[in-house]
């Protein structure tokens, strides 16, 4: 299921991903419909093994980013 939100940025949640095997979700951050990991939810990758209360806290999250939000300690990681 894939969810944007009106500040640009969204996710993926995926029940065929890391931790599927254990009906365990997996979650991507998404930016203007691109995969974005440079940020403290991705972690630099896609989150997986979550339950569907921890996916939705991590939706949550990035539902509150600004449009323009920046992640001075992960953007080496966008290079």
């Amino acid at each position: 299921m894939q969810y944007n939100f009106a500040n640009g940025w969204g996710v993926s949640i995926i029940d065929f991903g890391y931790g599927a095997d254990e009906g365990l979700l997996e979650l991507a951050v998404l930016k203007d419909g691109h995969l974005h990991y440079a940020n403290p939810v991705s972690m630099g990758d896609v989150r997986g093994y979550l339950t569907g209360d921890e996916a939705d806290k991590l939706a949550s999250e990035v539902e509150s980013w600004t449009q323009d939000q920046v992640f001075p300690d992960w953007e080496d990681e966008e290079e």
